[in-house]
C-alpha cells in the first residue's frame, strides 16, 4: 500500500511539472494611426451616373475630401506560427455601404462568403484591378442574405456595386492569407491564444499593403504601434 502510494505522488508530482511547462496562450495588440492620411483612389462611374448632390460643388460649401475609415476600409492579416492558410469561407460584411474588412486578403478557390448588414440591396460584381471586364458577374444581394464567390486565379481584385459607385472593397487572392484582425473606431486591434514566435501584421488598403511590421511575442504580451503613410508599403503586392 506505501509503495502504491509512492508511485501516485511520484506520477503526480511529473504530470504537474509537465504542465508548469507548457507554454501559456498569449495576447497581441496593437494600434493603427495615420488612417486620416490615406486618399481613396478616384472612382469609375458608370455611363450615365448622376452624382448625389452633395457631390456637386454648390459654391457655398466646399466639398470633403474623402478620407479612409479605419474600421471599414483597412485590412489586419496576422501571419505567424500556428496560423495556417485556411480553406473555409471567409466573411466580409457589409456595413453603411462598406466592406469590413475593406481589403481581404484569401487564398484563391477560396470561398468568400459576403453577408450584406444593411437595409438596401447591392448589386455586387468584380473586376481586376486596372480592367473593366467583370471577372464576377453581377448580381443582387438583398437586405439580410448573403452571396458567396471565389476567384481563381491569384491577383487583386475590386469588388463593386452597379447601383453605388461609391461603394468599392478589395480581395487580394494569393498566400498569406492569416488571421483576420479587426479594427475598432480608435484603431486599436487584437489578436489571442498565440504562442512564442515572430509574427507579421500586414495592413492593407485598396487592395495594397501598406504597413508590415514584425511582432515578437516572447512569454508575454506583445505591443505594435503602427502609423500609416499616404504611399504603398515598398514591395507592396500590386497582383
Amino acid at each position: 500500500m506505501l509503495r502504491s502510494r509512492l508511485v501516485l505522488s511520484f506520477g503526480i508530482a511529473l504530470s504537474a511539472l509537465a504542465l508548469g511547462r507548457v507554454s501559456p496562450a498569449l495576447d497581441l495588440r496593437g494600434t493603427l494611426a495615420g488612417a486620416d492620411s490615406l486618399t481613396p483612389s478616384p472612382r469609375q462611374d458608370p455611363p450615365r451616373f448622376r452624382p448625389a448632390y452633395w457631390e456637386v460643388p454648390n459654391g457655398v460649401v466646399p466639398l470633403a475630401t474623402p478620407r479612409a475609415n479605419v474600421e471599414f476600409d483597412l485590412g489586419v492579416i496576422l501571419t505567424g506560427p500556428g496560423i495556417a492558410e485556411s480553406t473555409q469561407p471567409v466573411g466580409v460584411r457589409i456595413e453603411g455601404g462598406r466592406c469590413r474588412p475593406g481589403t481581404v486578403v484569401v487564398t484563391p478557390g477560396t470561398t468568400l462568403d459576403i453577408t450584406n448588414a444593411d437595409l438596401v440591396g447591392h448589386d455586387l460584381y468584380a473586376v481586376a484591378r486596372g480592367a473593366a471586364e467583370r471577372v464576377v458577374p453581377a448580381e443582387v444581394v438583398s437586405p439580410r442574405a448573403r452571396r458567396q464567390i471565389q476567384f481563381a486565379a491569384a491577383g487583386v481584385y475590386e469588388l463593386r456595386d452597379a447601383r453605388q459607385p461609391s461603394f468599392r472593397c478589395w480581395v487580394v487572392a494569393g498566400a498569406g492569407q492569416g488571421r483576420v484582425l479587426l479594427p475598432n473606431s480608435a484603431g486599436a486591434f487584437a489578436a489571442t491564444g498565440l504562442s512564442d514566435g515572430d509574427y507579421t501584421v500586414k495592413v492593407y488598403y485598396e487592395g495594397e499593403v501598406r504597413s508590415t511590421q514584425v511582432a515578437e511575442v516572447r512569454g508575454r504580451e506583445a505591443q505594435v504601434q503602427i502609423t500609416l503613410g499616404g504611399a504603398p508599403a515598398a514591395g507592396a503586392n500590386r497582383r
